[in-house]
């Protein structure tokens, strides 16, 4: 097969951000649990080229990943050799730092920092490196650890005595944008997906298929952008999540505590929804509250007006522009088609079915019209380092330019839509063309065609919902309506 992947380009708009990803690929350091915006960061520093690593790139990447990466069962291993043998200890992993209040404490407290892959959580760590990298109070930062074992006052506790973290590349969104005109729409819509870490030229990635994965990149460029994903098993729906950034939270499946998602009562720390930028929860279909209520009042709160409270716990709401994804398996007949097509929440547990919660997502995205992941759809071109990447998607939340390109060139038939309807097609439509046009250079044709159209399809499975299950909606009629202008 010719390929029409232009290898060359792409390095040579983006040079030393982009990276080989059959590099990646041919060195086996996903098997280490480590995720690609690590991975690629950690290969073009050990061994930058181009092409699969040879024996001997291997031998020195493995070398490394032994010597700095911890397993979870080497921690107590760790421990006694930094508290026997008084050896500082390097590590490789994610370090994440609290600040614990006490009442009627009268010293300033101590931060805290915590190293989960070692099954760390009270470490002391200088105020200094925790001003110098904030980042830490809040989704938590990889970079490489010295541990040793202090004695503060007949205290023995471990310490973080240096920290060198993993720097995301810095992203200049004017720059960005002047690299997109070098492409062509497909020429950039292929470097996405291959960037994202899928084989754009698989040919069972059809143009559909390709709009649908991109679609999963949305919760990262719009702020407060909310949307479930329903597929079989076996499309990769949280692969790019898991891979793209820190700033990323996935949570697979059983139960989901309000302490966990907003603020934690015993600790006064806040939840999930108010330190990441993305929360994802995986295996909703499995989903369990013990009190479905005492989620779902607050999510619903949180997902209309981004700001939460949970009764008792704290005394003003908390703000945050973070997104919220969903993902479900579902059933589906031989026609790989949803075998509930009328009712998408069918396989999923009941507190989903309330129309009301529905209404706050922006869509549903279709995963059954996403290939099922095989071996050979793994990247192998030229794509953005995945640290690049991710920080790109991320740094273009707060530029309202294109919502207000999506609301000057969008009418809606006002018969057929509600104003959630509104503002969710709105920012689905912004958020296709942050990811496809940073540089707003496009026709009202393509803006239809790659924007508006997708945006309308994702929630009109919404709609479809709605009107099975509440007659309410059926005043609206089942099809809602939208066109440029």
């Amino acid at each position: 097969m010719i390929s029409n992947y232009d290898n060359d380009l792409v390095s040579r708009v983006f040079q030393s951000l982009s990276i080989d990803k059959k590099r990646l690929d041919s060195s086996g350091i996903k098997n280490f649990g480590i995720p690609s915006f690590v991975s690629e960061w950690l290969l073009d520093k050990l061994v930058p080229g181009m092409g699969k690593l040879n024996d001997l790139e291997l031998k020195k990447v493995n070398d490394f990943i032994q010597k700095a990466f911890p397993r979870k069962d080497d921690s107590e291993e760790i421990k006694f050799d930094i508290t026997n043998k008084g050896e500082t200890y390097k590590v490789i992993a994610l370090m994440q730092v609290r600040v614990k209040l006490e009442a009627n404490s009268k010293q300033i407290p101590e931060p805290l920092a915590s190293i989960p892959i070692l099954n760390l959580s009270n470490c002391e760590i200088s105020t200094d490196i925790v001003d110098k990298y904030r980042r830490l109070l809040r989704q938590g930062v990889w970079g490489k650890i010295t541990l040793s074992y202090k004695n503060n006052n007949g205290n023995f506790n471990v310490s973080v005595i240096d920290f060198d973290p993993f720097q995301s590349s810095e992203v200049n969104l004017q720059d960005y944008a002047e690299c997109r005109s070098h492409f062509t729409t497909e020429q950039w819509r292929d470097l996405m997906l291959c960037s994202m870490g899928y084989n754009p030229e698989h040919p069972n990635y059809n143009h559909l298929a390709k709009t649908r994965m991109l679609t999963r990149l949305i919760p990262l460029v719009e702020s407060n952008y909310h949307i479930m994903e329903l597929a079989p098993k076996g499309t990769g729906k949280s692969f790019v999540y898991e891979n793209i950034n820190n700033k990323v939270s996935v949570v697979s499946g059983g139960k989901i505590t309000p302490a966990k998602l907003f603020i934690d009562g015993q600790t006064k720390s806040v939840g999930l929804l108010g330190r990441y930028d993305v929360v994802v929860l995986d295996e909703i279909q499995s989903l369990t509250f013990d009190n479905p209520d005492e989620i779902i009042g607050p999510l619903k709160t949180y997902l209309a007006n981004g700001r939460y409270n949970r009764s008792g716990f704290s005394e003003n709401p908390i703000s945050s522009d973070c997104s919220l994804v969903l993902l479900g398996n579902i059933e589906l007949d031989e026609n790989q088609l949803p075998k509930n097509r009328h009712n998408l929440m069918n396989d999923l547990p009941k507190f989903f079915w309330e129309t009301a919660f529905l209404d706050r997502f922006a869509g549903i995205l279709p995963g059954w019209e996403i290939p099922k992941f095989q071996r050979d759809m793994i990247a192998d071109q030229v794509g953005l380092k995945m640290d690049f990447f991710g920080e790109a998607l991320l740094s273009l939340r707060r530029d309202n330019r294109f919502y207000q390109y999506a609301q000057e060139h969008t009418y809606f038939e006002h018969e057929s839509v509600t104003g959630r309807d509104e503002t969710a097609i709105l920012k689905t439509a912004s958020g296709l063309l942050k990811i496809l046009y940073p540089h707003l250079q496009l026709t009202l044709q393509d803006y239809q065609r790659d924007c508006l159209e997708p945006a309308k399809e994702i929630r009109q499975y919404i709609r479809n919902v709605q009107y099975y299950l509440d007659d309410e909606f059926k005043r609206y009629g089942k099809n809602i309506y939208v066109d440029v202008k």
